[in-house]
């Protein structure tokens, strides 16, 4: 029988000992990630908007802010980069440090329009981001001077069908959710409608007013006023429900156009590669902000209705709406650059 020879205790020792040198070398490599997620946040956290400020999108990123703000016991500093239908933002967002101290304030204008109408981005609206969680979604309103023949929707149309590319339309400028709305609404009416694009919606309202446009897709909050003083008459709202800031207006769906539905949206995305318990914990602080019965009166108000979702359900919707935008786009065979 062959004889086995034991080796010294000491030689188990040493083995021992490179094993826990292994070991705590791993862990010494994987703490720093552990740590910056379960200390998260330490230092100042950045929302970027793609607007100027004072805009829709701005003072709704710092209502936001400010309240998360409190949440994380740390700043939230909201930085504007607008320009590009703001894809600047996305693109500055997409290519930061996936810390979770650089969110970007995504919405359609730069998750699904501008990556359908610009082929020259460099960054992709679903595989650059990690999706935190919707805030609201925005239903448009269809309005025309009140001086208009046309009392209705089916009215509005019956009047553009009469008349092909003699009715114009207002948009707060080329690529803007209004005008997709209004393109998709004249594919789906069976009309022909002439895209005016302004430098924003004060002048398009001007216009409006005045009887130089007929027909403008506005957001709710802006065009409130004018429509309660009077001025202006609202035809149809193009959610697939009727807005509580307009009970009394109908859906484009009711109104004539079976199945027409589209929305203005925004929601927060860090970049791609966020570890998920920075993602976890801000989609649980934003989701219990927007759970405010005063922030939920308050966008009620202005035409908005709160869509929190999980990270998980924010991409499922991501992955239906920036398809849709495309198509659009390639319906109305509007010109990409």
């Amino acid at each position: 029988m062959k004889r086995t020879t034991l080796k010294p205790l000491s030689t188990f020792k040493n083995v021992g000992r490179g094993i826990a040198a292994l070991v705590a070398g791993g862990m010494f490599v994987a703490m720093p990630i552990t740590a910056s997620a379960q200390d998260f946040p330490n230092k100042p956290i950045k929302i970027v908007v793609g607007f100027p400020p004072g805009g829709g999108s701005d003072l709704m990123a710092r209502s936001v802010g400010d309240k998360l703000s409190v949440a994380l016991n740390q700043p939230v500093i909201v930085e504007n980069k607008p320009g590009a239908g703001s894809s600047i933002a996305a693109s500055y967002v997409a290519q930061s440090k996936p810390d979770g101290y650089t969110i970007l304030f995504g919405q359609a204008a730069n998750l699904g329009i501008a990556p359908a109408l610009r082929s020259g981005l460099n960054y992709d609206p679903i595989k650059s981001f990690a999706p935190i969680t919707r805030l609201v979604s925005a239903p448009l309103v269809i309005v025309g001077p009140a001086t208009l023949q046309a009392k209705t929707l089916k009215e509005l149309i019956a009047m553009a069908a009469a008349k092909p590319g003699a009715l114009s339309y207002g948009s707060p400028g080329a690529g803007t959710a209004g005008h997709l709305a209004g393109e998709m609404f004249g594919s789906e009416a069976k009309i022909k409608i002439v895209h005016v694009p302004y430098k924003g919606q004060s002048a398009a309202i001007t216009d409006m007013i005045g009887g130089r446009i007929e027909m403008y897709f506005s957001t709710l909050a802006v065009i409130k006023p004018h429509v309660e003083g009077g001025k202006i008459r609202a035809f149809a709202v193009t959610s697939g429900q009727r807005s509580p800031a307009f009970p009394n207006v109908p859906t484009v769906a009711e109104a004539g156009v079976p199945g027409f539905e589209i929305e203005n949206w925004y929601g927060l995305v860090a970049p791609a590669g966020t570890p998920p318990a920075i993602i976890s914990r801000l989609n649980t602080e934003v989701v219990k902000i927007l759970k405010d019965p005063k922030l939920v009166e308050e966008l009620s108000k202005e035409g908005g209705n709160i869509k929190t979702d999980t990270p998980e359900q924010f991409a499922k919707f991501l992955e239906v709406d920036v398809p849709r935008w495309k198509k659009i786009v390639k319906d109305a065979n509007l010109q990409t650059n």
